[in-house]
Protein backbone atom coordinates (compact mmCIF):
# COMPACT_ATOMS: atom_id res chain seq x y z
CA UNK A 1 0.00 0.00 0.00
CA UNK A 2 1.15 3.55 -0.83
CA UNK A 3 1.32 6.71 1.37
CA UNK A 4 -1.41 9.27 -0.30
CA UNK A 5 -0.32 12.70 -0.33
CA UNK A 6 -2.44 14.85 1.59
CA UNK A 7 -5.35 16.32 -0.87
CA UNK A 8 -5.72 20.20 0.92
CA UNK A 9 -9.10 22.00 0.32
CA UNK A 10 -9.52 25.50 1.37
CA UNK A 11 -13.12 26.77 2.95
CA UNK A 12 -12.99 30.17 3.63
CA UNK A 13 -15.80 32.36 5.63
CA UNK A 14 -16.18 35.81 5.74
CA UNK A 15 -14.59 37.36 9.20
CA UNK A 16 -12.83 33.97 9.88
CA UNK A 17 -10.22 32.38 9.30
CA UNK A 18 -9.68 29.97 6.37
CA UNK A 19 -10.32 26.03 7.25
CA UNK A 20 -7.29 23.71 5.42
CA UNK A 21 -8.92 20.10 5.45
CA UNK A 22 -7.14 17.14 4.25
CA UNK A 23 -8.66 14.36 2.18
CA UNK A 24 -11.69 15.61 2.46
CA UNK A 25 -14.72 13.89 0.61
CA UNK A 26 -17.65 15.58 0.78
CA UNK A 27 -17.55 19.18 1.46
CA UNK A 28 -21.67 19.57 1.98
CA UNK A 29 -20.86 20.40 5.84
CA UNK A 30 -18.92 23.32 4.86
CA UNK A 31 -20.86 24.21 2.38
CA UNK A 32 -24.56 24.09 4.70
CA UNK A 33 -22.48 25.97 7.54
CA UNK A 34 -21.54 28.88 4.89
CA UNK A 35 -18.01 28.08 3.88
CA UNK A 36 -16.85 28.91 0.40
CA UNK A 37 -14.21 26.60 -1.38
CA UNK A 38 -11.45 28.79 -2.63
CA UNK A 39 -7.97 27.55 -4.41
CA UNK A 40 -4.76 27.61 -2.72
CA UNK A 41 -3.95 30.86 -5.04
CA UNK A 42 -6.83 32.47 -3.42
CA UNK A 43 -6.27 31.39 -0.11
CA UNK A 44 -1.94 32.58 -0.33
CA UNK A 45 -3.18 35.67 -2.03
CA UNK A 46 -5.34 36.46 1.17
CA UNK A 47 -2.68 36.30 3.33
CA UNK A 48 -1.04 39.42 4.56
CA UNK A 49 1.53 40.71 3.15
CA UNK A 50 4.27 40.10 5.58
CA UNK A 51 3.20 36.09 6.20
CA UNK A 52 3.01 35.83 1.85
CA UNK A 53 6.44 37.00 1.59
CA UNK A 54 8.15 35.08 4.63
CA UNK A 55 6.93 31.60 2.45
CA UNK A 56 7.46 32.25 -1.06
CA UNK A 57 11.61 33.07 -0.99
CA UNK A 58 11.59 30.02 1.93
CA UNK A 59 13.11 32.78 4.68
Amino acid sequence: MSESTPNPRYFAKERESVQVVYNLRDAAPYLDLGYEEVDEVTYLASLPASINASTVGGN
